[in-house]
């Protein structure tokens, strides 16, 4: 593929957005400065669909185009299942089943929660390492592979190396978050948005007409590659996105979601929560993420459907998968509107780094600086302290992307390491049993435990297909035995511990005596019950919908009318149902606001 060369009108859009980026970062310099609930939580005062179009700006990183393009080009249509086993329950589950809880809790940061779940130096050292693993493992990892994924795509396109990459990127970041804060991240990411959803409804577009609408499409498709590539479900066996592989990363991603809502896999998700005006808004914000999320996703990856059979070596692997995004937009966007597509893989890597700045100076100089190593100073001397932590930050994710070469890698190690604790997750909110020694043994066993089947027993002893499943399936299976055992065998928390938490709280389980000691009404039966059931109401809805428009951009029509009926059906039954859920949750007078 050969280089080409940006005109002066892409160079001026490009422009422009700079521009605009540096104008936000001074409109909200002077709200940001004002304290530190302010430049870090936009003065709590966010609505839901605010934060939920933020986040999934934030979750939609750079790396995200030339991987999920590369998918596309090997699998087909049905690519969306990946987007759909790893979001689509576990959005919901965070929305129905925790964020009223979390933001009932009115802290900072999300692991300030660990420093009053469990008592003594087990709650000290999981906030501490919390903190860290967010700060400085989480947010460098996927800024980093952002940096690489916008690499990917320009390096074939403009012959851009990495160093300009960085150069174009960084300083502009660096700026506008300084000064902007919050706010400054949640509005840039809604322009974002706008970008990045224009953006692919125009290259859509472009490849639509090139093959003579939907059923051109599907004909060259279906003649070049079979049927394989257009049916609607995986099938049972596949290289990258089999049956069992969408079954896996359903379970591995969403059992324990939103129990913890600063995990390796997606840091700043307690910022967005914290950050909302009240818990209803707390749990729109997931609804929202997952509703926006679903349509950038799949605007972006029908496009590659063209380049599966414009170009037959990226399927066949002559030619390197994650290439094919950046082969789209060569050949079909013109000068000023290749611009604008620059424009959108800077926004969604601009989104992901401004958000993991932010939050990883957030928890950096609220549960590690103040709390270990200077208290007592004034709002000015955290905030200062805390750009010194963003530069850090965003230092660090470039070695990451010098570092590395391939995107996906960087993003199925983090998942897997990820994923093994995440059964605890929902423990600490559930089970009065679940102590400090379980809390660490699920947090320190699980990544350990994930490694060693990952670089030992299935890498020298075990040899089988899909093994990344198998490792990841394992690793939680086995993290779940460690901590249940250690929970067992251990003494529970003191009670004036779990009292305090449980009147804060008033979370859902099974908590013994404890609501009664707290004075408190024990937790409504069949909550949890009730919760999953519209928890699978609203991801059949959403996913549902996904399903209905790739199969009319590839002539599908009955199976897109069918999907397009279950969602309307799901849809107006989760809508009946959510409310009165809510409300349930939001009990207590004052709570169940509007």
């Amino acid at each position: 593929m050969s280089e080409i060369q940006l005109e002066w009108l892409d160079w001026s859009v490009m422009g422009l957005y700079a521009v605009l980026l540096l104008g936000l970062g001074f409109y909200f310099r002077s709200f940001a400065q004002q304290g530190l609930e302010n430049y870090f939580l936009g003065g709590r005062d966010v609505s839901g669909f605010m934060s939920g179009v933020s986040y999934s700006a934030t979750t939609l990183n750079a790396d995200v185009a030339p991987a999920y393009c590369g998918m596309t080009v090997i699998t087909g249509v049905f690519v969306y299942w990946w987007y759909i086993s790893r979001f689509s329950l576990a959005l919901m589950i965070g929305g129905i089943l925790f964020a009223v809880f979390w933001r009932r809790l009115n802290i900072f940061t999300s692991p300030e929660f660990y420093g009053f779940r469990f008592h003594g130096r087990y709650a000290e050292i999981m906030r501490s390492w919390v903190a860290i693993r967010s700060a400085f493992i989480a947010v460098v990892a996927w800024s980093g592979a952002g940096l690489l994924g916008i690499y990917k795509v320009t390096e074939p396109l403009f012959g851009w190396d990495k160093l300009d990459v960085i150069i174009l990127v960084v300083p502009i970041i660096l700026i506008y978050v300084s000064m902007a804060g919050f706010k400054g991240v949640i509005v840039s990411d809604f322009i974002q948005s706008i970008i990045i959803i224009f953006s692919s409804l125009v290259l859509a577009g472009a490849v639509m007409i090139d093959f003579g609408g939907p059923m051109g499409l599907y004909d060259a498709l279906y003649s070049t590659f079979g049927e394989s590539v257009v049916q609607w479900h995986p099938p049972r066996s596949h290289e990258l996105l089999g049956a069992f592989g969408v079954l896996v990363w359903a379970i591995g991603t969403s059992v324990g979601y939103g129990g913890d809502v600063a995990p390796m896999a997606g840091a700043m998700e307690g910022q967005r929560i914290l950050s909302c005006k009240n818990a209803r808004e707390a749990s729109k914000m997931y609804i929202w993420t997952q509703i926006v999320l679903f349509l950038m996703l799949t605007l972006l990856v029908l496009p590659a459907l063209g380049a599966m059979v414009k170009w037959p070596g990226l399927h066949t692997g002559e030619i390197n998968k994650e290439l094919a995004y950046g082969m789209l937009l060569m050949e079909y966007l013109p000068t000023g509107l290749l611009g604008l597509a620059v424009i959108a893989m800077m926004s969604s890597i601009m989104s992901t780094i401004s958000s993991n700045m932010n939050f990883g100076s957030q928890v950096f100089i609220h549960d590690i600086y103040r709390e270990h190593i200077n208290e007592n100073q004034s709002e000015d001397h955290y905030m200062r302290v805390g750009k010194v932590a963003m530069a850090a930050i965003v230092g660090m994710a470039i070695l990451v992307a010098i570092a590395f070469e391939n995107v996906i890698d960087i993003a199925v190690f983090m998942l897997g390491l990820a994923s093994t604790e995440l059964t605890a997750n929902w423990a600490q909110w559930w089970w009065w049993r679940f102590n400090g020694k379980a809390r660490l043994a699920a947090s320190f066993g699980g990544p350990l435990i994930f490694l060693f089947n990952r670089f030992i027993v299935f890498e020298y002893w075990i040899h089988l297909e899909d093994e990344t499943y198998i490792i990841i399936l394992s690793s939680i299976a086995l993290t779940c035995i460690l901590w249940i055992l250690v929970a067992l065998n251990t003494k529970p928390d003191p009670d004036d511990v779990l009292v305090k938490f449980y009147r804060r709280a008033r979370p859902l389980g099974w908590w013994g005596t404890i609501p009664e000691k707290a004075g408190r009404p024990a937790p409504r039966s069949g909550a949890i019950r009730d919760g999953f059931r519209l928890v699978l109401t609203g991801s059949v809805a959403i996913s549902s919908a996904v399903i209905s428009l790739s199969m009319l951009y590839t002539a599908q029509w009955n199976i897109s009318l069918i999907s397009l009926a279950i969602c309307i059906s799901a849809g107006l039954t989760f809508r009946k149902w959510y409310r009165p859920y809510i409300d349930s949750l939001l009990a207590e007078p004052g709570e169940a606001d509007a």
